[in-house]
């Protein structure tokens, strides 16, 4: 593949919290190649979003690309990387260090700021994760008080069957 954009985003919820990153890669037509909608665990809103350009970097790859632009809202990010600005923060030069090091791997590469409307893409998919989680965690629920519904008019012996069938499932992993 000759050219790859890359537009990345990430958000904390309630900075430190649980984090989710968004990145869509594009071909140079604007043809959408992948996205990622994934939620990374507990971080800040800053670290998660080096982490979000150090996922887009990974998944870039892949396509052996010539020539790759990366697009972050984050300013801070985009000065870092390009070498602008240093950190002093050891957490975020051990990030800045892994992000570089993937990007090296590219032929040409550049990381460009841009307005956060410009990056809906990318947000959206931020959003997407948070969704995807409260519906897996919904559904999860659903089936719970499911089992609970059948549990209750179960009689003891069939109760018992049901614990070793369960024990049964649990060991089989």
């Amino acid at each position: 593949m000759e050219k790859l954009f890359v537009y990345t985003d990430a958000r904390a919820r309630n900075d430190p919290g649980e984090a989710g990153i968004g990145i869509a890669i594009t071909d140079k037509d604007g043809n959408v190649i992948e996205e990622i909608a994934r939620l990374i665990g507990r971080s800040t809103s800053r670290i998660a979003r080096y982490r979000a350009l150090i996922e887009a970097g990974r998944a870039a790859l892949a396509y052996s690309p010539q020539s790759v632009i990366f697009f972050s809202n984050d300013q801070h990010l985009v000065n870092h990387l390009n070498g602008v600005f240093t950190t002093r923060e050891p957490h975020l030069k051990h990030l800045l260090e892994i992000a570089r090091g993937i990007l090296d791997n590219f032929p040409q590469w550049r990381v460009n700021f841009v307005d956060q409307k410009v990056n809906r893409q990318a947000s959206h998919l931020v959003e997407q994760a948070f969704h995807d989680n409260v519906r897996a965690k919904m559904s999860r629920e659903h089936l719970e008080l499911n089992l609970l519904a059948h549990v209750a008019t179960l009689d003891d012996a069939h109760l018992e069957q049901l614990i070793e069938f369960a024990k049964k499932l649990e060991e089989r992993g």
